[in-house]
């Protein structure tokens, strides 16, 4: 039995066509539905214009603010997923989730914490190499998680 799916969203069209899947089957099973953003903060890149190795500096204002902005992107998606299901399922029990790792790693704790039953998660992601990333958050997934993975295709 379908008690509870998790469903990964970043964004791009392959997600949201994984949120439309997994809100069918929540409606279908009434099962409850946990929507999941996931970012890695990583390093950004030291950036110069002249100077020594030694007389550079990193100003972490404009790093934080960086970090703050990608967060922010992936809080308005978790809201337009929230849309889309007030919409068009409103009697979908859902709650929504953001967390900060490797995507596949947040997205195997994430369902393992909440018991999900069922994983839903886009085949590829937003693009270049987004999409070939995302696209092996998939493949990592599929192939650690102990959980049913159904990956859905544009």
């Amino acid at each position: 039995m379908i008690n509870k799916i998790l469903v990964a969203v970043d964004g791009s069209e392959a997600s949201f066509n994984a949120l439309d899947y997994s809100l069918v089957l929540s409606e279908k099973f009434d099962a409850e539905l946990i929507i999941l953003g996931a970012f890695q903060k990583r390093m950004l890149p030291l950036i110069h214009s002249e100077g020594e190795p030694e007389d550079w500096s990193v100003d972490i204002d404009v790093y934080e603010r960086y970090w703050a902005s990608i967060r922010e992107s992936h809080i308005n998606v978790l809201r337009r997923a929230e849309e889309i299901v007030k919409e068009n399922f409103p009697s979908v029990k859902y709650s929504t989730v953001l967390t900060e790792g490797r995507p596949s790693s947040e997205i195997m704790s994430t369902a393992q914490e909440v018991d999900a039953d069922l994983i839903v998660i886009g085949g590829s992601g937003r693009g270049g190499v987004t999409e070939w990333i995302l696209g092996s958050t998939s493949r990592k997934v599929v192939d650690a998680c102990k959980q049913s993975v159904l990956v859905v295709k544009k």
